[in-house]
């Protein structure tokens, strides 16, 4: 299930860029908050730091802890994206889907390359913002965050 959520959300993300100019994609919504590329970005740099994580974590003798609500987690990392918080750079769209290419298929790919989902339930690690939490829950958050994001992403569209 895990992999199937990765994918779906990481399609509706794609299909939310489509049609986008260069302009719309680096332009500050009217109410403030970081553009859809800066979105993106922080996405892309999300992921790559839980897949860092998880993997470290792999090579530690980790026990299982009580699940947590993802979606509370993956909350907390969407706060985390700010406009004072934002990369500065300007992003086209094949730069964007270049980096979310290789956070997917490099970075995220090497966990599932290590071991099955199902081991992931059994291990954890020390988050620095959330404690103890299994790295099923974390990776977990990576899908929750960008659809909470994707959401995000809808609601600038309709402002430009």
């Amino acid at each position: 299930m895990l992999i199937e959520n990765l994918g779906t959300t990481r399609e509706k993300l794609l299909a939310s860029l489509e049609g986008l100019t260069e302009e719309q994609l680096n332009a500050k919504p009217h109410t403030g908050g970081p553009s859809i590329g800066q979105i993106v970005h922080h996405l892309y740099a999300s992921e790559r730091e839980t897949a860092a994580m998880v993997l470290d974590a792999l090579q530690s003798r980790s026990g299982k802890v009580e699940e947590k609500d993802a979606s509370l987690l993956a909350a907390g990392l969407q706060q985390g994206c700010d406009e004072e918080q934002a990369t500065a750079e300007r992003f086209t769209k094949a730069q964007l889907i270049r980096l979310l290419e290789e956070s997917r298929f490099r970075d995220l790919q090497s966990v599932f390359n290590e071991t099955h989902e199902c081991v992931l339930a059994e291990r954890s690690l020390e988050h620095p913002a959330f404690g103890r939490v299994s790295l099923k829950n974390l990776l977990d958050t990576i899908w929750i965050h960008d659809e909470l994001h994707g959401k995000q992403i809808a609601a600038i569209r309709q402002s430009l």
